[in-house]
């Protein structure tokens, strides 16, 4: 794995919750898509389909992949920035955030990062596959994306051109057209002691009014604020780690930041927490940019991924969770699972998920979906 103001005071703080004890109401999920190769994350488009980052299998194939409900699967936009990371899996397209005909995609750190013979994250000495690695980019299209019938490719020309600051139209076959450039050159890494702490950008959000672009780095325990004009970007938040109570691992484990999501004037994010993975050490947090605050929101989780949360008209919110994993550490682990909160008693809605990484909502049908590392997207009828 790639790594609202609440209306009153009393709402915030009934869901102050630990997920243990959770009851059992198993909805129904359907697979809707298989074959997906290596996904990151998913997002819905309006026409109720969706599009989902895919991290390729080789450099500079990386892609975003235009996805329809009966699961035919087209590149949607081909050849983005890849390349093997110090394990040899490939880093690229990660997070992705769709606001009418804009969409945004970050790219990972392809093969930056590398571990010295003292295991400690440094940069590679060698050039990297890409110039394009640790940016946020956007695409403008001509038309909306389920009008959309071809592919848009990049080639080694307009990789560069992006590199140097420039816009690139790309043409899809098909009559469409798309603006492409780069919003942000974001930090490749944050020095740390001897070593450095790379980027792993996992998590989009835009405001309603298209003005920011909020991003989570899971890696670097990050939240920016990026001007969805100019590009320029802000660290609003660093989320500290929590003492480390065992004697496995290093003294504090990394809080994991791995999606945000706007609620009202706040933002919603979930923490996956690092190794040594404690069941209950994961939560998801209520930010104020306002005042560059958090506050626990949900507590007692053991991998959590992603959220989300749905308006039931006069009554509270509900939220939704999903977990990695119910043991990260067993062998093999623990399935994942998606739970729901009503009250401070969470309900387990769908279980023996294969690794979900990724939820979208859509509210006119009540449809909830889930994008799996194994490659499928699955669909849970909310009741």
């Amino acid at each position: 794995m790639n790594k609202g103001r609440m209306k009153t005071a009393k709402r915030m703080s009934a869901l102050l919750v630990m997920a243990v004890c959770a009851t059992t109401a198993f909805a129904q999920t359907e697979v809707l898509v298989t074959g997906l190769r290596s996904p990151q994350r998913l997002a819905l488009t309006s026409g109720g389909n969706f599009l989902v980052t895919e991290s390729g299998t080789q450099n500079n194939t990386s892609r975003v992949a235009f996805v329809t409900r009966g699961g035919t699967v087209r590149g949607l936009i081909e050849a983005l920035p890849s390349g093997a990371d110090f394990q040899g899996d490939q880093s690229g397209a990660t997070a992705l955030a769709l606001r009418e005909r804009t969409l945004y995609v970050t790219i990972g750190v392809g093969d930056t990062e590398r571990r010295n013979q003292a295991g400690l994250a440094i940069h590679n000495g060698e050039a990297p596959a890409s110039a394009l690695f640790a940016t946020v980019l956007r695409f403008r299209f001509s038309s909306d994306i389920d009008q959309i019938t071809g592919t848009f490719r990049l080639t080694d020309a307009s990789r560069q051109s992006l590199a140097n600051g420039e816009e690139v139209e790309l043409t899809d076959g098909a009559g469409a057209r798309v603006m492409a450039m780069v919003l942000s050159f974001m930090p490749v890494s944050i020095p740390e002691g001897p070593a450095y702490r790379f980027s792993n950008p996992w998590g989009l959000a835009v405001s309603n009014d298209g003005n920011t672009v909020w991003m989570n780095d899971a890696s670097q325990d990050a939240l920016y604020r990026i001007d969805a004009a100019t590009g320029r970007w802000q660290r609003v938040f660093r989320f500290a780690g929590a003492p480390n109570p065992t004697p496995i691992g290093p003294p504090r484990i990394d809080a994991v930041p791995t999606s945000v999501r706007l609620y009202n004037n706040q933002l919603l994010v979930s923490f996956l927490s690092g190794f040594p993975f404690l069941q209950g050490g994961a939560r998801v947090a209520v930010v104020d940019p306002a005042t560059r605050t958090e506050t626990t929101f949900i507590s007692g989780l053991s991998s959590a991924t992603d959220v989300i949360w749905r308006e039931r008209g006069d009554a509270r919110p509900q939220f939704f969770v999903l977990e990695f994993s119910t043991n990260m550490l067993s062998n093999p682990a623990g399935p994942g699972r998606l739970l729901r909160y009503d009250t401070e008693t969470p309900t387990v809605v769908a279980g023996d998920l294969i690794a979900p990484v990724s939820m979208a909502y859509n509210a006119s049908t009540q449809e909830l979906f889930i994008l799996e590392l194994s490659g499928r997207i699955l669909r849970v009828a909310l009741q």
